[in-house]
Order: structure tokens, then sequence, then C-alpha cells
């Protein structure tokens, strides 16, 4: 018990590091022109992990532009970071799903981003065919009595966020 809750408060600690950090990250021209496309960091961490992508974000860490990316495989969670430059898997833990990890992630959440393997590929790349754009974080949630993606992204238009439908893969409205 006092090893989740040191790793929750760490976790909270960190946060607005991490958040700082991949603002930096994402604002910098050069380091944006040079990473590879979301969808191809999910694919080189599915060729890792055969699982659902439950969130998945660039940031950068010790210095390198990395995709962290959570994926559940039965009852399993994996993290997975990739370099946002070159598309390799740079390492992979795993976790149980104990009764604290079980509260991050909804049931409903965990049997959707299971499913939705394909559905989400195709939304992903779709977007990501338009020039210029760029997906900068997505996260499973449930909005309506549905499992949607919250894709933010950057393109032509500036930042926004949409939201894809998990199931079907339909975009539903921009969740600005």
């Amino acid at each position: 018990m006092r090893q989740q809750f040191t790793a929750l408060a760490t976790t909270l600690l960190l946060a607005p590091v991490s958040v700082m950090a991949q603002d930096a990250a994402t604002q910098d021209p050069a380091i944006q022109t040079e990473r590879v496309a979301m969808t191809r960091a999910i694919e080189a961490a599915r060729a890792q992990v055969d699982g659902g992508v439950l969130e998945a974000e660039i940031e950068t860490e010790g210095g390198t532009l990395i995709y962290e990316i959570d994926m559940v495989k039965g009852d399993d969670v994996y993290e997975v970071t990739v370099d946002a430059q070159s598309g390799e898997v740079l390492s992979q833990s795993e976790e149980r799903l104990t009764s604290f990890l079980s509260g991050l992630f909804q049931e409903d959440e965990l049997r959707a981003a299971g499913e939705a393997g394909e559905t989400l590929m195709k939304a992903l790349a779709d977007l990501e065919a338009t020039e210029g754009t760029e997906i900068d974080e997505l996260s499973l949630d449930e909005e309506d009595g549905r499992m949607v993606y919250e894709i933010e992204l950057t393109d032509a238009s500036g930042e926004r966020e949409i939201l894809i439908d998990a199931a079907t893969g339909e975009t539903l409205v921009d969740a600005d």
C-alpha cells in the first residue's frame, strides 16, 4: 500500500514537469519536423505488444523526444517507449492489473482498447494523411455512454481536439 501511495505521489509531482517538457518538445519546430507519425510509433509498439492502445503521447525524456504508449493485453498493462525520431522501440515495461492500476483504467476502457486496434489505426492514418497534421496525444475515455479516443492534434487550423468513436472510428465532433 505504501508503494502504491509513493508511486501515485511521484506521478502527481512529476506530471507538471512532463507537461512542460511535452509543450517544449511540440513547440520546437526543429523537433516537430523530424518526428515520425503517431501511427508509426503505435505500430512499433504493437509489434512488441499485441494489445490495445489506452493512451499515447509525445514528450521529452532525458533530452530525447519519445512517444510513451500505454497498452493493454489480457490482464497486463504495458508502457512502451518509442523514439520519436527513428520510430524504434526503446523500452517496454509490464504491470499486472492490480487493484491500484484497475482504479486508473475502467473495465470498459480495457475492453474497448483491446477491440479498437485496426479501427483506431485507420482513423489515425486518415487524420495524419492530411499534410501538416501531427497527433500529439490520444486517450481512451467514456463520453455520453460510448468509448471514444480523445485526440489532441496540430494541423493547418492550429491545435485542436477531436473525438473518435473507439468502436467505429467515426469522427464525432471537435472537442473544443
